[in-house]
């Protein structure tokens, strides 16, 4: 027994904890690697958030029947709702059921809002929430009560539209952000706009609520000053566009502040001093509305420090923006994203679904992008870590974003430790590889056009490729040889596993070694890459090593997520080997193996079911299964895609799991970075695909309803340089039509059309050609009328297809004339 365990065991022996009890934690620890008691400290204040809010939602909402809370909530706390939970003897209560939401922001800014699925707003993290009621003929309506909302986004922008029923037409919010500025005394703000859509008045009760999506929050005091500004805990929450008709507030233990608007009971006046010792005052700001009349109020997205003191809490609010400040409308904001989003690469898509999927994620892929750094999500999430941000950079360089990109690269060596490790979590041994790769694949898509500077980074990546070397060699395996030459156990992807040895971390690492000996190759430092080159080598044999004693161990190719793993879902990280690190091709009998033992025993229909952590329905995971797919020319990853697209909301946003039988988010954050990178990159690849063999691969599957369509693709990235290429068709034969702007160096590419017509390629670098009809075995299904397409107007040889790949292309994805 360690020093460590005794220590342990007599705290807990005077804790009355007795030694059979421990047992529990002690067995725990084996079910991986030896874990150790302290974990990631970084991580700490996560999981005691967590827990703490967990144990008061739990606490609070049992006893509060007469409240009104949160959509998921309610459902929660509802017996007859199919989300019901029961709690039983556990002590916590969290959102386990409808974990969906959608963040507002401004382009470059570190701060999002969140808008949940009935319009509730949290501004700050983990904070205080602004909710909205309507007062009709009938009743008052409260969105996260009501069956008939619907939620929608304006013209595929960061701009939630919310619509609720009531009496004769519609109550409609819509939430956005805009940026402030020194001319009109403003931060960034959140707008909050209420239209009335119906015939007749109505009112409207802006309320402040103690919960958000995840939780309960701690307010403790709101306060109301000067009739426009409201405070929170001294910080201004809210300005108002002028003084409420009436008013009313509450504490926990007087209940909540909705029974004093439902009985009619709010007033003229509101309280001076509101305070809730158990941090749950609540609030209304009630307005009436007359028809087709629209009000709104600004929430400040950058909250100050809580603070007790009235002199600075008067001062803040002197200095809150004035309602009526000149600030852009929702139709204005949605206007100003298209033209962000316009800067990379184009699309145009058949399908009319996949295009607003597409556009409403590129939009969000910026907003993930927090300046120096990019986060996988806005709440739970809203942190960085070199994984994620791998899969986001390399979504933000396919689609054009350059600039993005590399002002979170160009922060990697500021977050390099002395000794080469990329660090944004303890004993995360993947982060080295991650941080390379993303550096690397940015050169390789950008080159010249990029402002990174390679010599700059060029030590970091040397130091970061011999750390790695040095990190796998700390841990001598005497007893195991399959686990010789790998990584020590660590804590990895979540969906991994307990801690453990990982292939994941391996694979990262023998890929960033690989793109280490590319970078300093480019940056013209000869030995260091060479030295890089026979690390990876030396390391790749060792994992090669021991993925072959463990297959002979199991009896079967597949790749388990580790050397002391059998079959399990955590395998499904083994797929990244294929994609995104390209270290083994999709027909490899071990990635296949792999792919079919996730076929065969890890799908809920055509989703992955991550048994692991997640307990749900893998969104990024799913695609992971997909992006082998796509590879190996399985068709049945467009059945990921279709799978994708109908889980997602009506926002096109994805928490990281979902929950199997009712289609909510059940684990993560609400609107996942990961799986957003992960649709646009499959969507891209789809499309336009860096092959195997040093080509380029133009729709290498598309669905059958895109046959006898036009597809547009315009200024993509690639290895090779930017691609422009247009499909049209000619009867049921499709024509090709395609540019690229090659990078220096570049002379020849091999281009192919495995979608279209797999006996096809071409070296040329620009130029276009009529294909032979698809094929049976492509799943195809032609249209069987001329209604269903329109043909291209330039004439057609057996040769090729006149026209020019320039501004004069076709906007119309029904085909039409190259010119």
């Amino acid at each position: 027994m360690s020093v460590k365990t005794w220590l342990l065991r007599r705290a807990m022996g005077r804790l009355r904890i007795t030694d059979d009890i421990i047992r529990h934690l002690s067995t725990f620890q084996r079910l991986g690697e030896h874990f150790e008691v302290e974990g990631p400290g970084e991580m700490l204040p996560v999981g005691a958030r967590t827990v703490f809010r967990a144990l008061r939602t739990r606490s609070a909402a049992q006893i509060g029947h007469d409240w009104v809370w949160p959509y998921w909530l309610e459902r929660q706390l509802d017996p007859s709702s199919p989300a019901f939970v029961p709690r039983g003897h556990l002590p916590f209560l969290t959102n386990v059921t409808a974990r969906n939401w959608t963040m507002v922001g401004n382009v470059g800014s570190k701060h999002e809002a969140i808008v949940d699925p009935r319009g509730l707003v949290t501004p700050w993290f983990d904070g205080w929430s602004l909710d909205w009621w309507i007062g009709a003929d009938d009743r008052w309506h409260f969105p996260s009560r009501e069956s008939t909302v619907r939620q929608r986004l304006v013209d595929d922008a960061p701009v939630v539209e919310t619509i609720m029923r009531v009496p004769g037409g519609d109550a409609v919010q819509r939430v956005y952000a805009v940026q402030g500025s020194s001319a009109t005394g403003t931060g960034e703000l959140v707008m909050v706009e209420i239209e009335n859509r119906s015939p007749v008045p109505f009112a409207v009760a802006f309320s402040v609520r103690p919960c958000n999506p995840e939780g309960l929050a701690v307010i403790e005091r709101i306060g109301l000053h000067e009739e426009h500004t409201v405070t929170v805990d001294g910080r201004v929450a809210m300005v108002l566009p002028k003084a409420p008709a009436r008013v009313a507030a509450s504490t926990f233990h007087d209940g909540d502040v909705a029974s004093i608007v439902t009985t009619g009971r709010a007033g003229a006046e509101f309280p001076d001093n509101l305070r809730c010792e158990a941090g749950l005052a609540s609030a209304a700001f009630i307005y009436p509305l007359p028809h087709t009349a629209t009000m709104r109020v600004m929430v400040p997205m950058v909250p100050e420090g809580r603070t007790r003191r009235r002199g600075l809490a008067r001062r803040r609010v002197a200095r809150a923006p004035h309602a009526q400040v000149a600030l852009p409308n929702a139709e204005q904001v949605a206007r100003g994203w298209k033209a962000q989003a316009g800067r990379g690469m184009r699309l145009v898509l058949p399908d009319e679904r996949l295009a607003a999927c597409v556009e409403a994620n590129r939009r969000f892929l910026l907003l993930f992008h927090d300046g120096d750094e990019i986060t996988p999500g806005p709440s739970t999430y809203h942190r960085f870590w070199f994984r994620d941000a791998a899969y986001l950079l390399g979504a933000l360089d396919r689609y054009g974003y350059v600039a993005e990109s590399a002002e979170v690269l160009a922060s990697y060596p500021g977050r390099q430790k002395g000794d080469g490790f990329f660090f944004s979590q303890s004993r995360e041994w993947d982060a080295n590889g991650a941080a390379i790769h993303a550096l690397a694949e940015h050169w390789r898509l950008h080159r010249d056009a990029s402002p990174l500077d390679l010599a700059s980074i060029a030590p970091a990546v040397a130091r970061g490729a011999e750390w790695i070397e040095r990190k796998r060699q700390t841990k001598k395996e005497r007893r195991d040889p399959a686990r010789r030459g790998l990584l020590p156990p660590g804590i990895s992807a979540e969906h991994l596993g307990p801690f453990d040895y990982f292939y994941w971390d391996d694979f990262w690492s023998v890929r960033g070694m690989l793109d280490a000996a590319f970078l300093l190759e480019a940056a013209g430092e000869d030995e260091g890459a060479a030295q890089a080159l026979r690390m990876a080598d030396d390391f790749r044999a060792d994992l090669d090593t021991s993925i072959a004693l463990v297959a002979e161990r199991l009896g079967s190719l597949a790749i388990p997520s580790g050397p002391r793993r059998r079959s399990d879902p955590g395998m499904i990280g083994t797929l990244a080997a294929c994609w995104p690190l390209r270290l083994m091709q999709a027909d490899d009998p071990r990635m296949a193996a792999t792919a079919e033992e996730i076929r065969g025993h890890f799908m809920q229909g055509d989703a992955f079911y991550q048994g692991i952590s997640h307990t749900g329905l893998g969104t990024y995971l799913t695609l992971q299964l997909a992006f082998v797919e796509l590879e190996a020319g399985d068709r049945r990853a467009l059945d990921r895609l279709s799978w994708m697209l109908d889980a997602a909301t009506s926002t096109w946003t994805w928490p990281e799991a979902i929950h199997p039988r009712l289609s909510g988010g059940c684990m993560g954050d609400g609107h996942h970075g990961w799986a957003a990178a992960d649709l646009l990159t499959f969507v891209r690849n789809m499309l336009v695909r860096e092959t195997f063999d040093g080509g380029l691969a133009m729709c290498t599957m598309i669905p059958d309803a895109w046959f006898g369509r036009g597809i547009e693709v315009h200024d993509a990235p690639t290895h090779f340089g930017r691609l422009s290429y247009a499909v049209r068709w000619h009867g049921d034969r499709p024509a090709v039509l395609w540019e690229l702007e090659p990078h220096d160096g570049v002379d020849d590419v091999l281009f192919t059309c495995p979608g279209l017509d797999p006996t096809w390629s071409s070296t040329a670098l620009r130029g276009d050609a009529l294909l032979a009809a698809p094929a049976a075995d492509l799943g195809v299904r032609l249209p069987v009328s001329a209604d269903d397409h329109r043909s291209i107007d330039d004439p057609v040889d057996a040769d090729g297809v006149g026209g020019d790949l320039g501004v004069g292309l076709s906007t119309n994805p029904e085909g039409g004339s190259f010119s």
